[in-house]
């Protein structure tokens, strides 16, 4: 039988109605507020947000090193919620690596193996396959201080996967590395997880961490839960402003004349009338925006010449602002439905659009996504 058959049908975490409140001069602040969530078996999730919005103190919950306020945690039907962290099948990967600094790579990731008491040969034969699979063999009688801030990452995942446990925990475990070698670890952190069929949960406030890795995306905020969904739902579909502000860049346009029907709505935005689909709540809301992301937005330059202080009306817009990168061109646009950011790729370089030009702006309908304001 593979690792990947063995977690097949393990590592389910139930969350409900989860609270951790901390107490001080002023009362109790209420750092989770009530969180309800399951992971599937071999699933990546992600929680994400601002610092502070009850991420990391969720985490340390589900491992053990917090006590909720009230409520329950179950992995694969078992109560978790009061045993200690070395009673919970978890394993976990800190932000600061954690490595035990008079110990060699080799003992660093048999720690735990020896905790449990394990014979030498298993143990050996374990921390051989781990340091074979995180490339460690060459360094295994190295000293923490002797890697780089990458090779220290590494001993910590050996370390964290040689005790086969049911889930893995990651606390933001690449911030302190440098912005290549996160790119490079993040698709390591997945294939071993993909590899292994370990359900991770997984901190950060990165977004390219979180789009990357991620099978879903928890958004936290102010201690709540705003939107569980996939990547690509948490980006084309975001449930709140927040979600959508908080996920890439947007642009939130001010439409007229809005009918929401459903799942549907009819907008006036951009001189024109369009339907677009439309958030959940929608229709109750008393105000709305419309979602567009910058590289949606498509640009014309303007064959009509504006009178001198003509504003910009319609579907028509005025360059404010263009910033060559390279592999794109961002501009900056001042319409009548609000300011217009517009990423254009690849561009040709006799088609970038100076400041003060006049342009056509437009988007495909299923590019614009109406929410809540």
């Amino acid at each position: 039988m593979t690792t990947t058959d063995r977690h097949h049908d393990s590592g389910r975490i139930v969350l409900t109605d989860l609270v951790k409140e901390f107490s001080g001069r002023d009362g109790a602040t209420r750092a989770v507020d009530g969180i309800d969530l399951e992971t599937q078996p071999g699933e990546f999730v992600t929680l994400l947000g601002p610092s502070g919005c009850g991420k990391t103190t969720t985490l340390r919950m589900v491992a053990g090193f917090e006590t909720p306020t009230s409520g329950d945690i179950l992995l694969d039907g078992a109560d978790m919620t009061r045993l200690t962290p070395d009673k919970r099948p978890m394993s976990m990967v800190f932000q600061s690596y954690a490595l035990f600094p008079h110990l060699s790579v080799r003992d660093n990731v048999a720690y735990g193996l020896k905790l449990q008491k394990l014979g030498k040969e298993a143990i050996t034969d374990a921390v051989d396959s781990a340091l074979t699979s995180m490339d460690l063999v060459k360094l295994a009688n190295r000293a923490p201080n002797q890697l780089s801030g990458g090779q220290q990452q590494r001993v910590a995942l050996a370390r964290a996967m040689v005790m086969r446990p049911k889930v893995l925990l990651f606390d933001e475990p690449l911030s302190n590395l440098d912005a290549k070698l996160r790119v490079q670890m993040r698709t390591e952190i997945r294939n071993l997880q993909q590899k292994l069929g370990i359900t991770a949960l997984y901190v950060t406030h990165d977004q390219d961490e979180a789009m990357s890795l991620s099978d879903r995306i928890v958004v936290m905020n102010k201690g709540r839960i705003e939107q569980v969904g996939t990547p690509e739902e948490i980006y084309r579909r975001p449930a709140t402003v927040f979600v959508a502000d908080f996920i890439g860049s947007a642009n939130f346009l001010d439409p007229v004349g809005v009918t929401v029907l459903g799942d549907r709505a009819r907008v006036d935005v951009l001189g024109s009338q369009r339907e677009l689909h439309a958030a959940p709540g929608a229709a109750e809301a008393a105000a709305h925006v419309v979602l567009v992301r910058p590289e949606s937005v498509q640009l014309r330059r303007s064959s009509a010449e504006a009178a001198d202080g003509e504003s910009v009306l319609g579907g028509r817009g005025r360059v404010l602002r263009a910033v060559f990168y390279g592999s794109m061109v961002e501009y900056e646009i001042d319409t009548d439905a609000g300011t217009i950011i517009a990423v254009v790729s690849d561009p040709d370089p006799e088609e970038i659009l100076a400041e003060d030009d006049l342009v056509e702006v437009d988007f495909p309908r299923d590019r614009g996504w109406l929410l809540p304001a």
